[in-house]
Formats: structure tokens, sequence, C-alpha cells
């Protein structure tokens, strides 16, 4: 590319080449979800414009836009964790248009505005108490569903709600009391060029680490060898050729707690309900990152670990009885 036609460059032709010379080295999954930001997102935003025009305040605009607009159309709502995905993408194109030429990001520090919703969430914890556990756990026993099943295992062993779907029973060794964590199912969506589709995919898990095995609790194998399959069988399904897809169980999981009246959490706060358990009998970090499939012990510490109420009471008085008052 000339100089002239370099400095000219536009959002979109960058983003296209970028497409181009990356898919090849993107699982297939995270490229579908990159296709759909861009498209729905990114290029809406920022598509006309030339890109060594992009600087730091209209990255910063783009966030409030995201996280206030939502939507180029005004349609839908972004959570905040959404917002930052979006961004990060975005960031790492640039990065890559700079090592190009085309660019120079300079200062690359942004704030993202929280919604009140956002804050009431983090306040109150995506995690279940011990006692609305175990209010759950008598809920699931009682549908005698394989659906249930999955999600009682989801709530004893801390698996994502993808790799619960593509569990199939020779991954469970009921002699050994392990389950082997190797795959993940997923529905994937992917945009380009204005162009939608969705399909489901096998794959592994989200990253070497998080291929695993999962010591399962002994009071839970009695309950798996009532169901107990071929080797080849879906967990969910009890069948070689059928499959329940990560949105199925999700709305499955979602009207029985509505029925049941429990305290509700997504089903991804019941990994966090199988992390904060474990922080409570005392098991180190290191250990429950490696159940989880962490690559970073951090993400573990800042992302899954909850203390209830009555846990901070209790060590703010120990701390208050070190204190003479009055």
């Amino acid at each position: 590319m000339n100089a002239q036609k370099q400095n000219d460059i536009t959002v979109e032709t960058w983003i296209r080449e970028w497409q181009r010379e990356y898919k090849s080295y993107i699982k297939e999954s995270t490229f579908a979800t990159y296709s759909v930001a861009i498209e729905n997102h990114i290029l809406p935003y920022y598509g006309k414009r030339r890109i060594k025009d992009i600087r730091h305040d209209d990255n910063q605009n783009f966030i409030l836009f995201l996280s206030q607009k939502r939507k180029i159309n005004g349609s839908g709502t972004l959570s905040h964790k959404s917002v930052k995905d979006i961004l990060a993408l975005w960031l790492g194109i640039l990065e890559k248009a700079e090592q190009k030429g085309y660019i120079c990001l300079g200062k690359r520090q942004y704030q993202y505005p929280k919604s009140s919703a956002v804050l009431t969430a983090e306040a109150n914890g995506n995690c279940l108490t011990l006692q609305e556990e175990y209010e759950i756990m008598k809920c699931l026993q009682k549908q005698r569903s394989l659906k249930s099943l999955g999600i009682s295992l989801a709530l004893a062993t801390g698996m994502r709600i993808g790799e619960v779907c593509a569990l199939q029973w020779g991954c469970i060794d009921l002699s050994g009391g392990l389950v082997h964590v190797k795959q993940t199912l997923q529905r994937i969506y992917t945009k380009e060029h204005g162009l939608g589709k969705s399909k489901v995919i096998v794959t592994a898990p989200k990253s070497s680490n998080s291929i695993r095995y999962i010591p399962l609790p002994e009071n839970y194998l009695p309950i798996l060898k009532k169901h107990q399959a071929e080797p080849d069988a879906y967990l969910l399904t009890g069948s070689e050729d059928k499959f329940i897809e990560p949105r199925t169980l999700r709305e499955y999981y979602n009207r029985l707690m509505e029925r049941n009246g429990t305290k509700y959490v997504t089903f991804h706060g019941l990994r966090h309900t199988f992390a904060t358990r474990l922080v409570e009998a005392g098991c180190d970090y290191k250990t429950i990152s490696e159940l989880l499939g962490h690559a970073d012990i951090n993400t573990t510490f800042r992302t899954y670990v909850h203390s209830d109420m009555d846990k901070k009471r209790k060590f703010v008085e120990k701390v208050g009885n070190l204190i003479e008052i009055g």
C-alpha cells in the first residue's frame, strides 16, 4: 500500500484486512464473537473514519456511547463486561494497525461507567449462601430430570455451562470419583458484511488450563450411577446423537428458579458459589484456580471469591474485641 493510500485507510478497510489476516490464528468461536462485535458496534460507530484520525477521546466517547445508548439503533442493552470486551477487541485491532504504521495510539487508559444495575448486582453478589444452596439442591433433586442433574453437577463442581452441555458419560469416572473436563459446547454467531448465521460446535474448553479433572463429592456418586449411560452419550440427554445447548439449559434453570421462589443467581453464579464454598472450607487459592480451570490465580481471587455478611461480622467482632471501648 503506497503512502497516500496508507494515510487515507478507513477503519472498515483496516478491519477487513485484520479479519483476513488473523482468522486462521483465532478459534472459530472467538472469531465469531469478534465478528458480531465488529458488525454491531465498532463499524457502525467508526467504519467510515480514517484510522489515522482516531484519538484517545474518541475511544472514551465510544465507551460512553456503548454504556448509555447501547446499540447504534438504540435497541437492547449491554452489560459492563460487554462494554469492556468490545473495547478490548477494538484496542487490539488498533494496536495491530499501529504496528503497520497506520496510527499512533498514545494514551490507553480509559474509564468505564457502571450502571445502577451493575452496582446493585456487585453489592448483592452473584453467589448463594450455604442455606440457599441447600434449598436449590433440594429443588433440583425433586425434578428427577437429566437437565436438573446437570445443574446440580455445575453447582457441585464449578463447571461452566458449556462444559456441562458437552459432558459425555465417558468423561465421568464413577469408580475413581472424577469428572474429566475436556470440551465445551456452544452456539456461535457470525456476522460478516451484514450477513449473520449461527451453528452449534463442540470444541476444546476456554484454555489449556480448562482441561482438567475435578473430584466428585461422594454423596453425588449414587445419583450419577442411577442415570449412567453409554460412554458417548451426553449427560443431559442420555443420547449419543442429541445434545442440549447452553441457552436451552439456561432457560430451564431460570424457569425452575422462578417456580421454586429461591434467591436467584445466574447460572454462572453457581460457579461463583462453588468457589466461595471452597474458600469457606479453607481451600487454598491455587487449588481453587486449578479446579475452576483458570490460567491466572488472580482471576480466581478477583472474580469468584465472595464473603457473606456473617463471616464479615465475625471477623469485625474479633477485631473489635481487641479494642477497649468505654
